[in-house]
């Protein structure tokens, strides 16, 4: 079987090297088959069927060669077309011996595997018309066609439909194992995604209150005490020490249990979201989908292909569920972005005719918001919510990529970003913002941490009493934001050296903040240092706060010095 998979398909994934399998078999056998039956001609001096058949044999051998690197649904289709014709020519000439047209019954099993069951069958029931008219229209103009009485011309017929309904049947069963296949998988990691985002929130409000008690011990332990109140202190503060571990090695060992998935292999994109719509079975529901891939998207990629189905399965569950019309559409477009060379950067686009309505008129739309963009997070954070898509929006940032959702009166949008390798390269991920900020910061002056302006941007106010008291002695000046809206206005309005950024907060969150002001600095060629201060602490908080822009990364709770080290470290690099 290796001998029919080309060394291109090695690591794709299974359902391109089943294809791969189908195509490479089917073209070769029929190959042998009908030059087998031009050579035969040839031995038994009937020209007629020898020049026919040694030419299709010629035509399939072209076809078996360059189908040797099966990519694409054009060479699907090109394939079936010479078999097709092959197929056609056994049933008016029957071959040596006039009973060619057996081999029109392994047709349709190669039809309904390459194409699925629905367009496999089309072509299959296009052959049995081609016998139908041969059987009633041809057969009697001898000597040139095959001659069949009226049961050999019945019970091939019959044998022949019975070949359609066996592979459509056979077909259905795969796909439906297939499809249970898939659901199984991503119950399974929607229910490990679950209990992460469980985990991380409980970390997170757990890691809240637990920064203030430390930061509140290690003040009063600068203060003058007693014997008695230090043994005290020391106490509480190692008690608060050891539940900074216990909540550590719980985030570790969820982690060790919960690892993202990391199967990497080659696959075809076009197929693997063809499949994918293949899933759902909504024939009855009305449901019609669409699928446009922008032509410079290479046949072959690299990169989580089980991923991305977890995401459109996810999507296209929750929008057709919730989605009341009739007649539902739903239309997937895949466009590449400009990228770094051996990187492909894509944007997939569902647009839907889901419609979000709200009973209740929106408080926020008479409010002077920053930008639009403010307003349209706020109306796409309910539109998740009443989706039931955390988890999804989950799985799509643990890449440092957006779920965007974009609502029109007659149809919704929902974009988001995934970033994928060609398939010979190796891809080492660097961002331009780490680019531009090692550029830059060749060229940044030193500033000491005495002489230092830094903006505080955190909405819990006893967060900021905390982080205001670990540092008020050692910097100039402190302003505070509570949110990002307020940063970015004060940033447009004072000079900053550093600023201290949150990631959970209302109206603008951290990450958004963070991408804005790197867009304003582009325009005046500056850098500020920005490092979050966060309750989240898993792995890939941190190299989503990196991705977003961020310089550096510290997580709640911390001690006093480790923080001011880490501005001192960024003032003077």
């Amino acid at each position: 079987m290796a001998l029919f998979i080309s060394e291109q398909d090695e690591k794709a994934d299974m359902d391109t090297r089943v294809k791969s399998l189908l195509v490479n078999l089917a073209s070769l056998s029929f190959t042998l088959i009908v030059l087998a039956e031009g050579i035969w001609s040839l031995a038994v001096e009937r020209v007629e069927l020898a020049i026919p058949f040694l030419s299709l044999s010629f035509i399939l051998a072209i076809s078996h060669l360059y189908l040797r690197k099966f990519t694409t649904i054009l060479h699907q289709n090109y394939l079936l077309s010479a078999l097709f014709i092959t197929c056609a020519f056994f049933i008016m000439f029957g071959g040596n011996t006039g009973l060619g047209m057996v081999w029109t019954f392994v047709f349709p099993f190669y039809a309904t595997a390459l194409r699925g069951r629905n367009t496999g069958t089309y072509w299959s029931l296009a052959l049995a018309i081609v016998i139908v008219i041969h059987l009633y229209l041809f057969q009697d103009l001898k000597p040139f066609f095959q001659s069949y009485n009226s049961n050999q011309g019945v019970y091939l017929l019959v044998i022949y439909l019975v070949s359609i309904l066996v592979a459509y049947a056979f077909q259905f069963i795969r796909s439906e194992v297939f499809l249970e296949k898939e659901r199984i998988i991503l119950d399974t990691q929607n229910k490990n995604k679950a209990q992460e985002d469980l985990l991380s929130r409980l970390s997170h409000q757990i890691r809240t209150p637990l920064s203030n008690i430390t930061g509140i011990l290690d003040i009063l332990e600068a203060t003058p005490l007693n014997e008695e109140q230090k043994d005290y202190i020391n106490t509480i503060h190692a008690s608060a020490n050891n539940l900074v571990s216990v909540v550590n090695n719980l985030v570790m060992a969820s982690k060790s249990g919960m690892h993202e998935n990391q199967d990497i292999s080659n696959f075809n994109l076009y197929n693997t979201l063809n499949n994918v719509l293949r899933l759902f079975p909504y024939e009855h529901s009305q449901v019609r989908f669409n699928l446009s891939l922008a032509p410079d998207i290479p046949g072959q990629i690299t990169g989580n292909s089980i991923k991305i189905k977890q995401i459109l399965l996810n999507l296209i569950n929750s929008i057709v569920r919730q989605n009341q019309l009739d007649h539902k559409h739903i239309t997937i477009e895949v466009q590449k972005l400009e990228s770094m060379p051996g990187k492909i950067e894509l944007i997939f686009r569902i647009i839907s005719d889901f419609i979000y309505k709200n009973s209740k008129s929106d408080p926020h739309s008479r409010e002077g918001f920053f930008n639009y963009q403010d307003l349209v997070k706020l109306n796409a954070g309910k539109i998740i919510s009443f989706l039931d898509l955390g988890i999804t929006q989950k799985m799509i940032e643990i890449d440092g990529h957006t779920l965007n959702i974009i609502a029109h009166p007659n149809h919704t949008i929902f974009e988001f970003g995934a970033s994928y390798t060609t398939a010979s390269s190796s891809f080492i991920a660097t961002s331009d913002t780490q680019k531009t900020k090692r550029s830059e910061n060749i060229f940044k002056s030193n500033i000491d941490l005495k002489d230092a302006s830094i903006l505080l941007v955190e909405d819990n106010f006893s967060n900021q009493q905390i982080i205001n008291l670990y540092i008020k002695n050692d910097v100039r000046k402190i302003d505070v934001a509570f949110n990002g809206k307020e940063a970015l206005e004060k940033f447009g309005m004072a000079k900053y050296d550093l600023i201290l950024m949150d990631v959970q907060m209302p109206v603008m969150d951290g990450f958004k903040a963070t991408q804005k002001i790197r867009e304003l600095e582009k325009s005046t060629n500056t850098r500020v240092p920005i490092i979050a201060v966060t309750a989240n602490a898993f792995p890939e908080d941190k190299d989503r706060c990196l991705a977003s822009g961020m310089d550096d990364y510290i997580s709640k709770p911390f001690q006093p010095d480790e923080l001011l080290e880490k501005i001192r470290q960024h003032l003077n690099s």
